[in-house]
């Protein structure tokens, strides 16, 4: 079993849970096995350099959160791994997706845009859902704006062609 796996399990039974996967992916686990309520386990070697993780793809984040009643929440697990196997250095508990602060994420080229967390997890418990969207929108601007200088500049190549 991969290290990706033992802390997404260990995560689940630390919530009561079992880490089988959950409806379309969305998570690692389900609270309560309740199919609206999955959580991701995202899980960081400290020892390696892993620059800007993929969370999760914007374009599902956006139609599982536009359901009814549906939410998401993420545990980062911050890992080592040592002659004893793998040591949690610290979890962040249960975070809510709508309490992460977009100055910590970005959306990048991928699909329809994946959110990435460049720099360290930002919480923030007072944010609400009507804000992280707002960030989202933002985030998706710049985005867009990338992407299209990049168009131009395709364009400009393949102009003589």
């Amino acid at each position: 079993m991969d290290d990706y796996k033992r802390i997404e399990m260990e995560s689940a039974k630390k919530y009561g849970a079992v880490a089988k996967g959950t409806k379309k992916a969305i998570g690692d686990f389900l609270l309560n096995d309740d199919d609206k309520l999955p959580v991701n386990v995202k899980s960081n070697n400290i020892d390696k350099n892993n620059y800007s993780p993929n969370i999760i793809s914007a374009k599902r984040l956006i139609k599982w959160l536009e359901q009814d009643g549906h939410e998401l929440y993420f545990i980062f697990v911050n890992y080592r791994k040592t002659d004893k196997g793998i040591e949690v250095e610290n979890d962040s508990g249960l975070v809510p997706v709508e309490n992460i602060c977009w100055s910590c994420l970005t959306i990048e080229a991928q699909g329809w845009g994946v959110i990435q967390m460049p720099k360290p997890l930002v919480v923030n418990k007072k944010q609400t859902k009507k804000e992280f969207f707002n960030g989202l929108k933002e985030a998706y601007g710049v985005y867009m704006a990338k992407e299209a200088k990049k168009m131009d500049k395709i364009r400009e190549m393949i102009k003589d062609f």
